[in-house]
């Protein structure tokens, strides 16, 4: 080859380079543009993005992703140590395994949420996404990724279920009812464990509130009270439990409309609508009682009064004589009742301690106690006592409920019939005494019977006493939790028996 060939092929070869390096030099200068375009929009972003070259160990993080953190622009950034540094203690080892298994390729894609630590001390959530550029044995060259902080949505997501963990606490703990029901069907929808144990059965699917009503009526009252205001508040009213039986319940209703629902509170008021009622059944007694005590009680003294009265104007040994006998009997008339007033406010205040009693004992001394206090003329009474075990019970109380209901026996028995009975029989055993006392005197109109136990009741014309011996032995008998139960036939006789536990086996 010629030396003029040897230039000319030279000067090709060098165009040539020429050529290619200026085909580097513009793609070198777009690489750099399209960098600057890139690190511009990164820097711009909201998000934090990086970059890893593995090959390289090229780190690149955008000016937000240090921003998040409070790392100064200008600092270096170590992404493995760095961001490993950074993680909550109790994110470290989940996030770390996670990014480990990533760039292993166990897991194609890469999510994860955990905590960083902020220059000023505290933690900030962040949302990690990454995406990986792999070499043909699919070893990780490159990954690219971006941070998000999601530390307000966080908060808000953690608030937001604290307080619906509230809420449901509250719901299902809750001292009083709470349910959710369909407005135009009544059908339970929703409901907590206070809300069954009132209506008294278990919580089941396609229950109505329709089945709990004690009437239409009062459900098209209680419909007309939210159509009209879309709500109803304070409402008292009695419904059905699964047993039937009735309970009072205080209740308020709010309609949303949008969902057709009615968002109820109950709560059971029975205990203190019977307190209530039962208060306003005292008073009335205590009203009755005042009025009937202070009549009773004036009536001897007005009586002594006249008596007095006519003592001091008659001059005749024989005339005083019944005048003082009369002021006796109203003297002791009155005492009768004091004791009676005496009997009742006693056997509200005082529970004596239970002994064992001897029915021999006690019914004879009952019977004593009466027979001799009045014409007794063909009068029989008969005692039958069944002890075989011993009965312990409030020994006072029982001598009451005998000495009111025997006396009764002898006072209105039958003047009229040549035998008047009475038999008195006792049986006793481990659970309880059951007293006897039946007669063959006037009987009671069944009209009346029902009202025998009221107060200052007098069941006959005939009666002289106070009205309130039966009362009293209703009182005692309600503080043995003793039953009794009457039979009477008008002009043909009456029938107590009274059935009082026995507490011998309870320890007190």
């Amino acid at each position: 080859m010629s030396l003029l060939e040897n230039k000319l092929e030279l000067m090709e070869e060098s165009q040539r380079m020429a050529a290619e390096i200026e085909v580097l030099r513009k793609e070198n200068a777009e690489l750099r543009q399209r960098l600057n375009i890139y690190e511009t929009a990164a820097d711009g972003a909201n998000d934090g993005l990086w970059d890893w070259d593995f090959q390289n160990n090229r780190p690149f993080v955008s000016r937000p992703w240090k921003a998040m953190l409070g790392i100064a622009e200008d600092a270096e950034v170590d992404m493995n140590g760095l961001w490993e540094s950074l993680l909550h203690p109790e994110d470290h080892k989940e996030a770390t395994e996670a990014f480990h298994s990533f760039i292993e390729g166990d897991l194609n894609d890469y999510r994860q949420e955990f905590r960083m630590k902020h220059a000023d001390g505290s933690y900030r959530w962040i949302l990690s996404k990454a995406k990986a550029v792999r070499d043909m044995e699919g070893k990780a060259i490159r990954i690219s990724g971006s941070h998000t902080d999601i530390t307000d949505r966080k908060l808000a997501a953690d608030a937001l279920q604290f307080s619906e963990e509230k809420y449901r606490s509250i719901f299902e703990n809750s001292l009083v009812g709470m349910f959710r029901t369909n407005f135009k069907t009544g059908e339970i929808v929703e409901s907590n464990e206070k809300f069954w144990e009132i209506l008294g059965v278990k919580k089941a699917d396609g229950l109505s509130t329709l089945d709990f009503y004690k009437s239409p009526k009062d459900r098209d009252y209680v419909v007309g009270l939210v159509k009209d205001s879309g709500k109803a508040e304070n409402i008292e009213l009695e419904i059905k439990r699964a047993d039937g039986e009735l309970i009072w319940v205080n209740f308020s209703i709010k309609h949303y409309k949008k969902e057709d629902i009615l968002e109820t509170i109950i709560l059971d008021i029975t205990e203190t609508k019977n307190n209530l009622l039962e208060l306003q059944k005292v008073n009335f007694e205590l009203d009755s009682f005042v009025y009937h005590a202070s009549h009773d009680l004036r009536s001897p003294l007005r009586s002594i009064l006249g008596l007095i009265d006519l003592y001091r104007l008659e001059d005749t040994p024989q005339v005083r004589e019944q005048c003082i006998e009369r002021i006796e009997g109203s003297v002791k008339r009155l005492d009768d009742l004091v004791m009676e007033l005496l009997s009742i406010s006693r056997n509200d205040r005082i529970n004596d301690p239970h002994v064992e009693v001897n029915m021999m004992v006690e019914v004879n001394n009952s019977i004593s106690s009466y027979y001799n206090a009045t014409n007794t003329e063909g009068l029989e009474i008969k005692a039958k006592i069944y002890q075989p075990v011993a009965l312990k019970t409030d020994a006072t109380r029982v001598r009451i409920i005998l000495n009111n209901i025997i006396s009764n026996a002898i006072k209105y028995r039958s003047f009229h019939k040549e035998n008047s009975l009475i038999d008195i029989e006792v049986r006793v055993n481990d659970k309880e005494a059951v007293i006897s006392i039946e007669d063959n005197g006037e009987g009671i109109e069944e009209s009346k019977l029902p009202h025998i136990f009221d107060m200052f009741y007098r069941a006959t014309e005939k009666s002289v006493g106070s009205g309130l011996g039966l009362y009293i032995v209703k009182k005692v008998a309600d503080k043995l939790n003793a039953k009794i139960d009457v039979t009477s036939e008008e002009w043909e006789g009456t029938t107590f028996k009274i059935t009082i536990p026995n507490s011998l086996h309870i320890e007190e």
